[in-house]
């Protein structure tokens, strides 16, 4: 017979058992009677039954089914969080379901609602790029989630959220990219793109303030703008910075948020003539794919990301209530070079 219509109850049915006595054969457990046993599992093998997971979870309260909150979904970055994630997920025997914070964004429902209505044993969520005003009610609907099943979460992870993270400290890793460009005597250093925030102090404007005042430069408010991480955004941002400037003032080094934002300012940077890096340093932050195959290829912070989304899986199956930092480290390319300053170049 075929097992496709076939139901736990069918087969409890048929036995004239319950089917709680269905499931403990299903499990493999010893509390049921030799006789009941076979004819159980002869009505399971007739039917050719393979039980669902929502009857698995009936059952045993589990369906290992895990979730992952993640946003962007069209920067590269965050796919290769989630691969790794979905990877790790499948060697230890569960499924992984993708939710894009840009479809809980809405006042129409709450996601909390939603994921706990899942039934999922587990949930990853990046809180990144989440508005400052929504912090409370994000944290408050994490709390709710949490009394229904384990969370972990990823990013730049205030240090107020009570939470198992892999946790990015933007600050520490921005303090180390101002220090390669200054050791390489750039003086006139620019950060392109991200939201302005205020309470974090793990967030990259932290970095990018300590980092020049470590070199003993000035920050100067022409040098920082805001933006989406985005390659049109990048383009619009130093198109916007070089038509506020002189010329002799123009930096010589450009911090991008990522690398798609480092490929809209090389793109500016051809559109006004300025040589990279003869004339000015580009990095960017998350050595995606394309990163050396950009002309010239691109200087960038290998961020880890599906190690990242690996160990957050690891942590949520574990139990494990701890935070751990996420690994950064520079690879060096031909978009970086130091400042000649007799030439006024890099």
């Amino acid at each position: 017979m075929n097992s496709e219509n076939t139901t736990i109850y069918d087969i409890a049915s048929e036995v004239g058992v319950s089917i709680a006595t269905v499931s403990r054969v299903l499990r493999g457990e010893t509390n049921v009677s030799p006789a009941t046993r076979e004819k159980v599992q002869q009505a399971i093998d007739r039917r050719n039954y393979r039980p669902s997971s929502i009857a698995r979870w009936l059952t045993s309260k589990t369906t290992h089914s895990l979730g992952i909150i993640l946003p962007k979904l069209l920067n590269p970055h965050y796919a290769m969080i989630f691969t790794g994630a979905q990877e790790e997920a499948r060697r230890l025997g569960y499924t992984m379901s993708l939710f894009p914070w840009a479809s809980l964004d809405t006042d129409a429902y709450n996601p909390a609602t939603m994921l706990i209505e899942r039934r999922l044993d587990g949930l990853i969520v990046c809180v990144e790029y989440l508005p400052p005003d929504h912090d409370e009610l994000v944290h408050e609907a994490l709390r709710t989630l949490r009394r229904f099943m384990p969370v972990v979460l990823i990013g730049c992870v205030p240090p107020w959220y009570d939470f198992p993270a892999v946790a990015n400290n933007n600050a520490a890793m921005m303090r180390s990219i101002v220090a390669y460009l200054t050791a390489m005597g750039h003086e006139k250093i620019a950060f392109i793109g991200g939201v302005q925030e205020d309470k974090d102090p793990h967030r990259r404007d932290i970095g990018y303030e300590e980092g020049l005042q470590d070199a003993r430069l000035p920050y100067t408010a022409s040098y920082r703008v805001y933006g989406k991480g985005t390659p049109e955004a990048g383009k619009a941002a130093l198109e916007e910075m070089l038509g506020s400037l002189k010329r002799d003032y123009w930096p010589t080094a450009i911090i991008a948020l990522n690398d798609l934002v480092a490929m809209g300012c090389l793109e500016t940077a051809r559109k006004h003539g300025i040589s990279v890096p003869g004339q000015m340093s580009v990095i960017g932050c998350d050595d995606l794919f394309c990163a050396p195959y950009l002309f010239p290829s691109l200087t960038s912070v290998n961020t880890h990301q599906q190690q990242t989304g690996a160990r957050a899986v690891q942590l949520l199956i574990s139990g494990e209530q701890r935070r751990e930092s996420v690994e950064w480290e520079l690879v060096e390319r031909a978009s970086c070079a130091p400042f000649n300053s007799e030439k006024g170049e890099s």
